[in-house]
């Protein structure tokens, strides 16, 4: 799952005539962009793509980013929250030069990246900070909108909503930060746009900073179901239960979960109500994947029902390295069959 590369944006997006009022600045300092808790509200899912050639390579040598990103994606952990509304915030001080409102909050797989490609953003807005300093927001909610073009603001101003409108699969917000035309990672600084192992000067606020602690793997979604499901549908929480009948046809666990390296091990066990083992996997990485699916269970047999009970899935994502264990998640979701 990820959010689609806006490689347009740059001379799109960017490019207007510099305003009187944004001449001269000095380089902004971000504050963060939405008003969430972190890590149990949001997270980053994808960080800018710092390798020019097909591979990819985020601001810590790592793979969570994809080809062509080019920006930070602060993406919300369930659509509830992007339901009950989480505000994004101007990063600096600035004046609103764009701004794009009205489109639908939807899933891109059911229009298609075609149809989608020249609103790629969705709806957004875009800020001058002055001396070739911008900085983008992108896919907000539909009627979020909270500025216009021309408008004055200043740090910490509400621009709008978290949403799911453009070339985006989940709800989060992309932000981009750009001097003249030119893709920066807030987290590098400008004198280093390419070289996650180089000197870091850090864009962001110290406050901010504190949030933005980096993950190399971590847990997307999990969840029972009595049928095996998609990525779209765990994300939408379709069919997902923590109660499953004794006649259900299937009894499946799913797990999403992102930064799987060559070499990882990754482990799904179901525990039946008696403790002994249900079902189970052990697959042993053999290339690396910035977001990964997985699914375990069983189909029921015919004229039989499951053990009414709890039933415990466990996953264990680690890599056993010089002798020892590295374990990178464990997550534990139960379930009553009943």
């Amino acid at each position: 799952m990820r959010a689609i590369a806006f490689g347009f944006l740059v001379g799109l997006l960017w490019a207007s005539v510099r305003t009187p009022e944004a001449a001269q600045a000095a380089e902004p300092a971000l504050r963060l962009p939405v008003k969430c808790a972190f890590p149990q509200e949001c997270y980053i899912q994808s960080y800018v793509d710092l390798d020019p050639s097909p591979g990819m390579r985020d601001r810590a040598c790592g793979i969570n980013t994809y080809n062509g990103h080019k920006g930070t994606d602060f993406r919300l952990r369930t659509l509830d929250l992007m339901d009950r509304g989480v505000d994004v915030l101007a990063a600096a001080a600035g004046k609103v030069v764009r701004v794009r409102d009205g489109m639908r909050d939807v899933h891109m797989k059911l229009f298609g990246r075609k149809l989608l490609f020249r609103r790629g953003a969705g709806n957004h807005v875009v800020i001058d900070h002055g001396d070739g300093w911008r900085t983008l927001y992108g896919h907000m909610r539909r009627g979020s909108a909270a500025v216009k073009t021309g408008d004055i603001v200043v740090a910490g101003q509400r621009l709008g909503l978290v949403g799911l409108s453009g070339m985006t699969e989940f709800p989060h917000l992309h932000f981009e930060v750009a001097k003249r035309g030119a893709i920066v990672d807030p987290f590098l600084g400008p004198d280093n746009p390419r070289d996650c192992k180089g000197p870091k000067r850090t864009m962001w606020t110290g406050e901010a900073l504190k949030a933005l602690n980096y993950q190399n793997r971590f847990l997307i979604a999990a969840g029972f179901a009595d049928m095996p499901l998609s990525r779209e549908a765990l994300l939408y929480r379709l069919n997902v239960s923590d109660r499953l009948s004794r006649k259900a046809p299937n009894l499946v666990f799913h797990v999403d979960f992102a930064g799987l390296r060559v070499g990882d091990v990754y482990e799904m066990r179901i525990f039946a109500p008696s403790g002994n083992v249900f079902a189970e996997n052990r697959i042993v990485s053999e290339k690396d994947a910035p977001v990964s699916f997985q699914l375990l269970g069983r189909k029921i047999a015919k004229r039989l029902a499951w053990p009414t009970g709890e039933y415990r899935a466990v996953f264990h994502l680690y890599r056993d390295q010089k002798g020892k264990r590295i374990n990178f998640i464990r997550h534990e979701t139960r379930m009553r069959v009943e």
